[in-house]
């Protein structure tokens, strides 16, 4: 059993990575020009990418959620 601010750290982590995932407000293309602008990353990093690795992170986070509520 988690604490409550582990869950809400997680709960916060879950809403984050499918925000980016469903492009909410053009996330994915705001973290991919900021990064293209920052540290000038490869032609490999997309929007798409972070779609992708923001949705499997914040899947993972959800399990790891209600798994640690039961």
């Amino acid at each position: 059993m988690s604490t409550w601010w582990e869950t809400a750290r997680d709960l916060v982590f879950v809403v984050v990575g499918l925000s980016v995932a469903f492009n909410v407000r053009d996330s994915a293309d705001r973290v991919h020009g900021f990064a293209m602008g920052t540290i000038g990353v490869s032609r490999w990093f997309t929007p798409t990418l972070v779609r992708i690795t923001f949705g499997l992170l914040g899947a993972i986070f959800a399990v790891e959620t209600l798994i640690g509520l039961t």
